[in-house]
């Protein structure tokens, strides 16, 4: 028989046990609330911005979602909510890194892929990260979750001179990495509009460079300049188009890498590799094509083409290897690229998550094949 006393110790264990729920819970949404940052503002007159009009960024060239094929599958962003079944049966090799991994001294030209679009780059002995990204992909717990595990931590990253980030959307701007990296780097670079997200999370202002399309910043070592992409932006339904997006020309020491962001194709890659070309190295998307939205990015049949227009000499495929975000099986994209690749006679870097490449002077292998099914 339950005494009087341990009834009461029940019931307060169950209000204690009620609380920290319902704390937790709290917590996760307010996280998940300021996951979205702030709204962005219209940063520069309109004139000056051409393509800025009714409070809106605008692509040169026609965007849109094919939405009647979209009506016929109304459930399907339903998938973010489980496990991928295009992702691996087990999670894919990665070399793991910290900071003591990486030289003291930066080098001329090296780029540590680290699973999708966020990469490590040394130019001109000057280290950068690029959309370092190393949770899943959604302000809601447990969604859009990777199914690669990330080669290092936002923690365990080695001291950086400046941050690019190349638009909003959350598989290439992460909250919790900025919120850790706002008070340890000095510098953070972004198309217009996004200094908004970035100052509602903490960075000081003086800390944030926004670049229209052809605005170029020097920092130092390397000269940076954001240029156009075929695309996106938004971090909730009702904020699509409000902050710009772009790609990045990077030089120094006299070497050229196009870093492109996600973009569709389009004459903007013929138009910046007659401006800025030719690249010592490209980092091109291979992944997240999709018929339903053919022009928001790139399908692996584009890249050889977008590789003459941009005049680059040697290819690194990133934007694949830990999300499902368009419905393909995990290694499509690449095994395309490959193939592509080769036909076209296009120098191919296609590292493990984690591996540091020299474009003069590395080897990779095809290590996705060697992953069993």
């Amino acid at each position: 028989m339950y005494t009087r006393n341990h009834t009461m110790k029940v019931f307060f264990w169950s209000i204690a046990v009620l609380a920290a729920v319902t704390l937790l819970a709290g917590t996760a949404v307010k996280e998940a609330w300021n996951s979205f940052g702030a709204s962005s503002e219209q940063t520069r007159d309109s004139r000056t911005v051409p393509h800025w009009k009714d409070g809106k960024f605008l692509n040169t060239e026609p965007v849109k979602i094919n939405t009647g094929k979209m009506k016929k599958r109304p459930f399907a962003m339903l998938r973010f909510l489980f496990s991928s079944p295009n992702a691996p049966v087990k999670p894919l090799p990665v070399i793991t890194r910290k900071a003591s991994s990486f030289s003291k001294v930066p080098a001329l030209l090296e780029i540590t892929w680290l699973g999708h679009s966020s990469v490590i780059m040394d130019l001109n002995h000057s280290r950068f990260a690029v959309d370092p990204v190393f949770g899943n992909a959604s302000p809601v717990p447990f969604t859009v979750r990777r199914y690669s595990p990330s080669p290092m931590t936002a923690v365990e990253l080695p001291p950086l001179d400046f941050v690019l980030l190349t638009h909003d959307h959350y598989d290439h701007l992460e909250y919790s990495t900025i919120r850790y990296l706002k008070d340890k780097v000095p510098l953070f670079i972004a198309p217009l509009g996004v200094g908004a997200r970035l100052r509602s999370w903490g960075v000081s202002p003086e800390k944030i460079i926004e670049l229209d399309w052809n605005e170029t910043w020097h920092t130092g070592r390397v000269k940076v300049t954001l240029t156009e992409t075929r695309h996106f932006s938004g971090r909730t339904l009702r904020d699509r188009f409000s902050t710009l997006w772009g790609a990045y020309v990077l030089e120094g020491g006299g070497k050229k890498v196009f870093f492109g962001g996600d973009s569709g194709y389009g004459k903007h890659y013929r138009e910046t590799g007659a401006k800025y070309g030719p690249f010592d190295l490209v980092l091109l998307e291979c992944d997240a094509w999709n018929e339903n939205w053919p022009l928001h990015h790139l399908f692996p049949e584009q890249i050889p083409q977008s590789m003459k227009d941009l005049k680059g000499k040697k290819l690194l495929p990133i934007h694949w290897g830990v999300f499902d975000l368009a419905m393909h099986p995990w290694k499509e994209s690449i095994e395309k690229t490959v193939a592509l690749a080769e036909k076209n006679h296009i120098p191919l870097f296609t590292p493990v998550m984690g591996e540091t490449i020299s474009p003069d002077h590395s080897k990779t292998g095809y290590w996705w094949r060697n992953v069993k099914e």
